[in-house]
């Protein structure tokens, strides 16, 4: 798998997998050699818009927390063997919306 620093991984966790489960899916981290490899599943899995998501929210999210590698995105219901789910986390940077 890809050397994932900790701005990749809270970007993983703060960012993509909220946005992936408020549409219903569900985001996953699936071991690969060399490359950051993503699998979208519930809701995602099927969806005609998920290369919008990887292209437009996805890519870029992971690029500015300082990621230079190969990113992979695959989209099923079925996820990979290996898979390891990225829950959502609110990071502290996050607004409160209770304000």
């Amino acid at each position: 798998m890809a050397e994932l620093t900790e701005p990749v991984l809270r970007t993983l966790r703060e960012i993509v997998a909220p946005l992936v489960e408020a549409d219903g899916g569900a985001l996953y981290l699936v071991p690969r050699e060399a490359v950051l490899a993503l699998h979208l599943s519930g809701a995602c899995g099927g969806c005609p818009g998920v290369r919008t998501t990887v292209g437009e929210v996805i890519e870029p999210a992971v690029r500015a927390s300082g990621f230079r590698g190969p990113i992979e995105v695959t989209s099923g219901w079925i996820v990979p063997e290996g898979a390891e789910r990225v829950a959502a986390e609110m990071g502290s940077g996050a607004a409160n919306p209770a304000r």
